[in-house]
């Protein structure tokens, strides 16, 4: 598998034809998007993944993982400040998962540390590098966070 170059298609081509749709959504925003895509095999994780990034400026927007069992989008919500309005229309169940994402410990001397945002008068700092997973997302849910990444697309 190391020299195999897999399209984003074909990677999620492995999941069930039920999982295969709902991935597809965001295979089919990275293209909508005109993001830079890249897919490969995680060896040590043994899952693919597909990373979708803009080019300018040059980030990762977000990435699908996939193995023959599940898929999730990590998403890189880092300027949720600008685009918490977004919020409003979201569910609780993906506010819960947002609120609940990693923190940012700053683990090495590369990170930037991260981009609070505000919720219900909370401030929340979440781990860019860790970001925002998302799995068994009901199909409204799904609708939100492509959404939420179109906003972020533009900040």
């Amino acid at each position: 598998m190391d020299n195999i170059i897999v399209s984003p298609h074909d990677m999620i081509k492995i999941l069930p034809d039920k999982e295969y749709k709902k991935a597809l959504r965001f295979i089919n925003l990275g293209n909508e998007l005109n993001c830079k895509v890249q897919t490969r095999y995680a060896k040590s994780n043994k899952y693919w993944r597909c990373v979708f990034s803009k080019r300018k400026p040059l980030r990762v927007l977000f990435t699908v993982e996939c193995t023959e069992e599940w898929w999730r989008v990590k998403a890189m919500l880092s300027n949720i400040e600008q685009y918490k309005h977004e919020l409003s229309k979201c569910s609780e169940t993906l506010i819960t998962l947002i609120k609940t994402a990693y923190d940012c410990h700053k683990c090495n001397n590369f990170c930037k540390g991260p981009n609070p945002f505000i919720i219900d008068g909370v401030e929340y700092k979440k781990c860019l590098g860790c970001s925002f997973y998302f799995s068994n997302l009901s199909e409204e849910d799904q609708d939100s966070l492509i959404n939420l990444l179109k906003s972020e697309v533009l900040y």
